[in-house]
């Protein structure tokens, strides 16, 4: 994939994900309780996590290595 559009895509879900946090913290509705509460900080919380740490394998690719470690040979 082109790394341009792994980062345009990157950030989208990065922003995507900021948005679902913000919707947890100030937008979500402030009278549910019990397990809706619950509920909603649990996906919501954890997805908007999982969003923004999924984005960051996107914007910045691993690069694959040119030959073997060296690391290793050093042992």
């Amino acid at each position: 994939m082109n790394h341009g559009l792994r980062r345009i895509g990157g950030l989208a879900l990065l922003v995507a994900g900021i948005a679902l946090g913000a919707w947890v913290v100030f937008g979500a509705p402030h009278d549910w309780h019990g397990a809706r509460v619950l509920g909603r900080l649990v996906l919501g919380g954890m997805g908007a996590v999982g969003m923004i740490s999924s984005s960051a394998g996107l914007i910045f690719p691993h690069a694959p290595q040119d030959g073997p470690s060296t690391q290793d040979d050093e042992a």
